[in-house]
């Protein structure tokens, strides 16, 4: 763009200093043509404006917006085309937004309240996470104090009220006491209804808020600035955390999680209250009620019967359970991390939750026993073992039953190796072993060998094996040989 300033210079350069046309556009890096209108005519500054094809239209746009603050350009654009306006949309554009007077926003009143009054709590939904082959919703809980700031963050893979109280309890613990009241978002974990300011609380959520004895408070319907506090740590979770970040499972995610949330969240400035949220934690928590000497008991809880394949079934998985159980009614509880059987208040069997789907979770006692039962089941068993590791570790069995390949000996193998390397350093061997088409137990001994190489690693002894199955079950400590030196040296 040209400025009033360049257009002088290039006329005293040209008209004063006698400077060539091109010279002068050359130093101004513009075209002669430029510096040639700058010396056409002494008086253009002076010039009345140009005229508009929009000028007879626009006492009319200033009424009709003045009138009609809601109304578009496109429709005034319409009537004043009807009128006989001969030109486009982007001028009658270009003219509302000068006219039109500025969108008025709205303001907030800070609310501020005393050590110990308030926490605000919140979902935060971050995409979906892989676990083996299902694809899970990765959610982040968030409870804040609202007086000191202090943070507290976790990961879960669903959002179902036993997730929900548990993240709670995990908070309380983590903050070291009860504030009296806590926000909420109208969720269905702790809102069933509202309607003006009617709320009726979830039973089950009230029975929680009960055993801690605070007080929860439901937000306005559609209304997120009033918990602004704990919306803005999931949009700082976002940015200061999460971004950028790779994790290899969901306990990953939570140990990193919580090394932040010391590291970083609850250390830094805060840019509120200019002081560390850590600190003020401090001052507060003695103002905080006192924990319960019990904790609240938050495990899902149901009553299945046991099938005719002693399994039952969660989340459409299934858990074995001993098989003198079969048909048997039984209570199910599950945690985040354990799935426990009970019948007559007894457990009877006791898993790692599996967050896959359709997986078969087996404990290796009651296979045993059901195999005792069976004894031509037991190869069938150990196959499905193998199978059950990964989804390649199937397609690798198919692909050994079409060679010329005794499948029950390599079943038998691959059972060995899974005793010496562990089920997941075998099932990683047998991925690789069937994209480099070599089959055989040598060769996946070999790529875990190398795998443990690459990892600073020994390889595992040999078991010694006798036949005897008796003999083969004992766990023998070797002695340390300096004890035998003792023997040999004088009091």
């Amino acid at each position: 763009m040209i400025t009033p300033e360049m257009r002088a210079e290039m006329r005293r350069l040209v008209l004063v200093e006698l400077l060539p046309i091109e010279t002068v556009a050359r130093r101004f890096r513009v075209h002669h043509s430029t510096v040639r209108r700058s010396l056409a005519d002494d008086a253009q500054s002076d010039a009345a404006p140009l005229s508009s094809a929009l000028d007879p239209f626009k006492a009319y746009l200033v009424r009709r917006v003045t009138e009609l603050p809601e109304l578009t350009a496109l429709r005034l654009f319409e009537e004043i085309k009807a009128r006989g306006y001969p030109r486009g949309l982007a001028q009658v554009r270009r003219y509302i937004a000068q006219v039109r007077s500025p969108r008025s926003r709205k303001a907030y009143l800070r609310i501020e309240v005393e050590p110990g009054e308030q926490a605000q709590v919140d979902w935060g939904l971050f995409g979906q996470f892989r676990v083996g082959t299902t694809q899970r919703p990765l959610s982040a809980f968030s409870m804040v104090l609202s007086w000191s700031r202090a943070l507290y963050i976790d990961f879960s893979l669903d959002m179902r009220m036993e997730t929900f109280l548990a993240m709670h309890r995990r908070a309380l613990d983590y903050f070291g006491g009860v504030p009296k009241q806590i926000l909420y978002d109208n969720l269905k974990s702790v809102v069933l209804h509202h309607v003006g300011s009617t709320v009726q609380f979830n039973p089950r959520f009230l029975r929680f808020a009960g055993h801690y004895l605070f007080e929860p408070v439901a937000a306005p319907v559609r209304y997120p600035e009033a918990k602004g506090r704990v919306e803005a740590s999931i949009k700082y979770l976002r940015s200061s955390f999460f971004y950028g970040r790779s994790f290899s499972s969901i306990d990953d995610v939570r140990a990193q999680a919580a090394a932040w949330l010391e590291a970083t969240a609850n250390s830094r400035l805060h840019a509120t209250t200019r002081q560390r949220p850590a600190e003020l934690l401090l001052v507060e928590r003695p103002r905080l009620r006192q924990l319960p000497e019990r904790q609240f008991d938050s495990d899902w809880a149901d009553i299945s019967i046991v099938s005719k394949e002693a399994r039952i079934k969660l989340d459409t998985n299934s858990y074995s359970v001993p098989p003198e159980y079969v048909g048997k009614t039984v209570q199910l509880r599950a945690s985040e991390q354990r799935v426990r059987v009970l019948c007559d208040g007894v457990e009877i069997a006791n898993h790692a939750r599996c967050w896959d789907r359709r997986r078969a979770i087996e404990d290796p006692a009651h296979l045993a026993k059901l195999i005792e039962r069976k004894p031509g089941a037991g190869g069938i068993k150990k196959r499905d073992r193998i199978a059950a590791l990964a989804p390649a570790c199937k397609l690798y069995l198919q692909e050994i039953s079409r060679r010329r390949i005794d499948l029950e000996g390599e079943v038998k193998k691959l059972l060995r190796l899974i005793a010496l390397y562990g089920e997941t350093e075998v099932a990683d061997a047998i991925g690789q072993a069937l994209l480099q088409h070599t089959f055989g137990a040598r060769y996946i001994r070999a790529l875990c060998d190398q795998a443990r190489f690459a990892r600073g690693l020994k390889e595992p002894a040999d078991p010694i094996v006798t036949g005897n199955p008796a003999a083969d079950a004992l766990d023998v400590t070797p002695h340390d040989l300096e004890t035998y030196d003792a023997l040999f040296r004088k009091p």
